[in-house]
């Protein structure tokens, strides 16, 4: 008889412990929501090539480098 006890004691502890573990599975009929748009084209202005920068983007590098060099220079 304590053979039987023990194991409708193990029985139950293993549906237990497999019920709490099932709970996370939730399954809901969601519809996956829809790709994000392309990325817009950038523009480039008539007369400059792609590989050319414009004075502002070439002020802005000569800052930066400015910078870092007096940076290095304290070091």
């Amino acid at each position: 008889m304590k053979k039987l006890l023990q194991l409708c004691a193990a029985t139950t502890l293993l549906f237990v412990l497999s019920l709490s573990a099932l709970a996370g599975n939730i399954h809901t009929n969601v519809i996956d929501p829809p790709p994000p748009p392309p990325e817009s084209v950038t523009t480039i202005e008539p007369g400059l090539s792609s590989t050319e920068t414009t004075p502002d983007s070439n002020e802005s590098n000569t800052l930066i480098t400015e910078i870092t060099l007096s940076l290095l220079q304290l070091l």
